[in-house]
């Protein structure tokens, strides 16, 4: 080899080691690293047993689990479904790293990672993200994680989803995702009671705009109280008062820790074999969604046992209940009248 060719041949695998290490470099910055497979939350499941507390955040799905006897409740005292915060630590174990993705928080929106406290709005606003945190006994902060946007590209079951530590810019595409309900009441069984339509026989609603009766006769609803009215009455109002109870679903649950007056809006619902059920609405407002507390008692032996089962689900708690009971425990006479086309 003459010592031009020698010269050449070196420059040429001088370049190529150069083009080798860019590449390298350039890859390990498009996302493959050193860290890939492995586990994102480290040492997770050797202490999982010193987490007392799991706070989750998000826009629908706001609720901290508590450690009791070795489970996890909800803070209120109400139990969750069956298996949920089993499958949330699961998922949370098996996390592992796919790729290194941006730093930019310009970009966190794209991936739904920013955090969600920041979202003042009463409506839900994309670009914020589930957080996570677990705390020791201590109160102390073991690990805060963000989760955003699912990848179902990535591998497994589950997919791939977006992450971040809110401390930190950095994200990751993680191998796996959390899995747990989006809506806090879905942690819940949150269906408390089923009454069918032919076992409804009277509601009778108090509240600061008069009493208001509706009474179900041979199938039919009519309004007995107030007797008359200068106006029709639109039929689908009376239904939707004895829809109530048709199936009493909740929305967000917490502990009842005071007493209430006994002049709040009030409905009470009269069924076959002495079951009644009052809903008392115990934050009045001119609108949106109510809180409200629910009695049961029983005036029949067919009824009791529904009703000490109703009891066991009700008793100590107060419950977020949708917009149309809402709106039923706020109702004034003009709201029963016929609405013009």
């Amino acid at each position: 080899m003459t010592k031009i060719k020698f010269v050449n041949t070196s420059i040429v695998t001088l370049t190529f080691v150069i083009l080798a290490i860019i590449s390298i470099n350039l890859n390990s910055n498009n996302h493959v690293f050193e860290d890939r497979g492995s586990l994102f939350l480290k040492d997770f499941t050797k202490n999982i047993n010193k987490i007392d507390n799991i706070s989750i955040n998000s826009f629908e799905n706001n609720i901290n689990l508590v450690k009791k006897d070795n489970i996890y409740i909800s803070e209120s005292g109400y139990p969750l479904k069956k298996g949920m915060w089993e499958n949330l630590i699961t998922s949370l174990s098996l996390l592992r790293i796919e790729e290194l993705k941006t730093k930019d928080s310009q970009r966190h929106a794209d991936l739904n990672l920013l955090l969600p406290e920041r979202n003042k709005s009463k409506e839900e606003d994309e670009g914020y993200g589930t957080k996570i945190t677990l705390k020791k006994q201590d109160g102390t902060i073991y690990s805060s994680i963000l989760f955003g946007k699912v990848d179902r590209t990535v591998g497994g079951l589950s997919g791939g989803q977006f992450a971040r530590f809110p401390e930190e810019n950095q994200s990751y595409l993680l191998k796996g995702a959390i899995r747990m309900p989006t809506t806090k009441s879905d942690w819940f069984e949150s269906l408390i009671f089923t009454i069918k339509n032919d076992q409804f026989m009277k509601a009778t609603l108090n509240n600061k705009n008069g009493t208001f009766e509706v009474e179900n006769k041979d199938n039919k609803l009519s309004l007995i109280v107030p007797k008359s009215l200068n106006f029709k009455i639109d039929e689908t109002q009376l239904s939707d008062i004895r829809d109530v109870i048709s199936s009493f679903y909740f929305y967000d649950i917490k502990k009842s820790l005071k007493k209430y007056s006994d002049n709040l809006p009030t409905i009470t619902y009269e069924i076959k074999d002495g079951l009644v059920i009052s809903i008392t609405s115990v934050e009045p407002d001119k609108d949106g969604e109510s809180w409200v507390t629910i009695k049961v008692k029983s005036t029949d032996k067919k009824s009791e046992k529904l009703a000490q089962d109703i009891r066991n689900k009700t008793e100590g708690f107060e419950f977020l209940a949708n917009i149309i009971t809402s709106d039923i425990l706020r109702l004034k006479p003009e709201d029963l009248a016929v609405k013009d086309k």
